[in-house]
């Protein structure tokens, strides 16, 4: 008996995500390319970092699956309101999988190029979701001064329709020269990714 608990006391230890299962849409994709500067879509760094952010997750021992894994929408073919269609089929694959959490990761943009950071939204339809939004922010900010206060929005249409918990990280602002840099230089987006999944262990605890 004492060798079974020091074996999966050794394991959590190890794989501290072990057990969860994490959803991660990356933002955009296909025909809709997000936010853009110049050549930099948001589309790929979405894609990019939620790649990074799944393997970074499996190493610590949690399932993790993407809402799209190549730069494609989710969109029915022939439909009116593509955008619509899109959100629909991400909240249907989150629906459906019932994870422990959804991220969704997005990049702001604003005409004034002064807003910076990181921020983290939520929509109080789930009562967890403001819990987990508070708890990433404070613990990514222990890592790093580039994050902003978490808010709530009630207004995007996709998550008004998840039922699990989650929540959307804007990793920073294409619009803000300083963030734009950092955010398409690998260091900075391992970086990302490593606070992420700190505050995720945190939260899991």
């Amino acid at each position: 008996m004492a060798f079974l608990i020091s074996k999966v006391y050794a394991s959590t230890n190890e794989y501290p995500l072990l057990g969860k299962v994490i959803y991660l849409d990356p933002g955009h994709g296909g025909i809709d390319s997000g936010t853009t500067y110049q050549k930099i879509y948001e589309k790929d760094l979405n894609l990019l970092l939620c790649q990074k952010l799944k393997e970074a997750l499996k190493l610590k021992g949690a399932t993790v699956y993407l809402t799209r894994e190549t730069d494609k929408d989710l969109a029915l073919n022939n439909v009116k309101n593509r955008k619509r269609s899109d959100l629909i089929g991400r909240a249907y694959l989150i629906n459906k999988t019932k994870p422990d959490m959804y991220l969704s990761i997005h990049i702001n943009h604003l005409s004034q190029t002064k807003y910076k950071g990181m921020q983290i939204f939520y929509n109080s339809r789930n009562k967890e979701n403001e819990i987990i939004a508070e708890s990433l922010t404070k613990h990514i900010k222990e890592k790093t001064w580039n994050i902003r206060p978490y808010k709530c929005n009630n207004t995007y249409y996709m998550y008004k329709n998840i039922i699990p918990p989650g929540v959307l990280i804007e990793v920073g602002f294409l619009s803000n020269p300083d963030d734009r840099y950092r955010l398409t230089h690998e260091k900075y987006q391992d970086q990302i990714i490593a606070n992420i999944v700190y505050a995720l262990e945190r939260y899991f605890e």
